[in-house]
């Protein structure tokens, strides 16, 4: 017994020591830039940078590894230094006429996907989150459409929280608005659906290249990526903003001060012949955010006292695009504000890592305390 803890009081400093791995496309060997990494436990690791290159450490194992147009992975362990590859996705999308000009109203639903964590020094939050969205859209001169519609519009939502701490405590609830923990929850306010058309650049409609960049102001505004199945966009939010960091000066006003450290955005098309883009062609969308907590009002009301540092990773999947008359439009208008829709789960969504789905037990069943040690 004292060899045993001998040995684990050696490993515990190997345990928590940061190393690279990195995340590579099993075709080409090209880097997944900004593909998301969780821990064993649900708690987002963090996102592969510029070079698909990402810090983990050994009690995160195993790994859940998800990029935007790739199988999801679940790597077991990995030593320093190592590459581990992902699989494209093969998607197959049903044909879908362009809008006609008797219906000029697009109505997309999504099914939108949010994993959200919170971690300071001692404590840890967890928010799960499962939306179905409503957005709209018509070109400017349709009259009567009100344009804030394009907007996301909940018509469906699930939370799923988890609270632990460096005391033992480990234990879940369904969250409300009115919770704390809900202030991880960035999904609504943040996602948008791509409406507008798009068209390949010019160096890769060519054959020039598969890749191309926009640069900004302090890095790639802009990465167009093309493989065999997929036409991907990657919006870097902070490419304007010097550091690569943006403290809204709107929330140091209510003692919110949240520094965004990460908001990027990414785009995936099923590739086609045309290369031509329309919402029919969108796949799939996801977020990486990373904001670092600092205001004395922010922990106040989360009942913390150090800074507290949230990544959020956000996907999006549209489930059905219909269009519509003016007419039916303004039906719909009558009554936008309540209306309700079913969860429905598109063949392409990613599978839900075994740590969230366990997450999802446990508040499904009523476990709400798992006990001290339990993960």
């Amino acid at each position: 017994m004292k060899a045993l803890l001998s040995l684990l009081l050696m490993m515990a400093p190997l345990l928590g020591r940061a190393y690279t791995i990195t995340i590579v496309d099993a075709g080409d060997r090209a880097p997944v830039v900004g593909g998301s990494v969780l821990a064993d436990n649900g708690i987002i690791v963090g996102f592969t940078d510029g070079d698909g290159a990402i810090d983990v450490t050994l009690k995160d194992f195993p790994l859940s590894v998800r990029g935007l147009g790739y199988e999801t992975a679940t790597v077991a362990t990995a030593a320093a230094g190592d590459t581990i590859a992902l699989t494209p996705a093969v998607y197959l999308l049903q044909e879908l006429d362009v809008n006609p000009a008797d219906r000029p109203v697009s109505r997309v639903l999504a099914y939108c996907r949010e994993y959200s964590t919170g971690a300071t020094a001692t404590d840890t939050m967890q928010l799960y989150s499962e939306y179905m969205l409503e957005f709209f859209n018509a070109a400017d001169g349709v009259k009567g459409f009100n344009k804030s519609h394009r907007h996301a519009a909940t018509r469906a939502m699930r939370r799923y929280g988890r609270l632990a701490n460096n005391a033992g405590l480990d234990s879940v609830l369904c969250p409300t608005d009115d919770d704390d923990i809900s202030m991880l929850a960035f999904a609504p306010m943040m996602v948008a659906f791509p409406f507008k058309n798009l068209r390949e650049t010019d160096s890769i409609g060519n054959g020039l290249c598969m890749t191309d960049t926009v640069p900004g102001k302090y890095g790639p505004l802009l990465v167009c990526r093309k493989n065999s199945n997929l036409y991907t966009l990657d919006y870097d939010g902070l490419a304007e903003y010097k550091d690569h960091t943006w403290t809204p000066w709107f929330f140091k006003m209510f003692g919110l001060t949240m520094e965004m450290q990460k908001a990027d955005r990414r785009l995936a098309y099923a590739v086609n012949d045309r290369g031509r883009y329309t919402p029919a062609d969108f796949v799939m969308g996801a977020y990486n955010i990373r904001v670092l907590g600092r205001g004395r009002v922010l922990k106040k009301i989360l009942g913390i006292k150090s800074d507290i540092l949230i990544d959020c990773l956000i996907e999006l999947y549209p489930v059905e695009i219909e269009y519509l008359t003016v007419d039916e439009y303004r039906e719909i208008k009558k009554d936008y504000k309540h209306r309700e829709a079913d969860f429905a789960y598109p063949a392409t969504v990613m599978p839900l890592p075994g740590s969230v789905a366990g997450l999802v037990d446990r508040v499904a069943t009523g476990v709400t305390d798992a006990g001290v040690g339990d993960r």
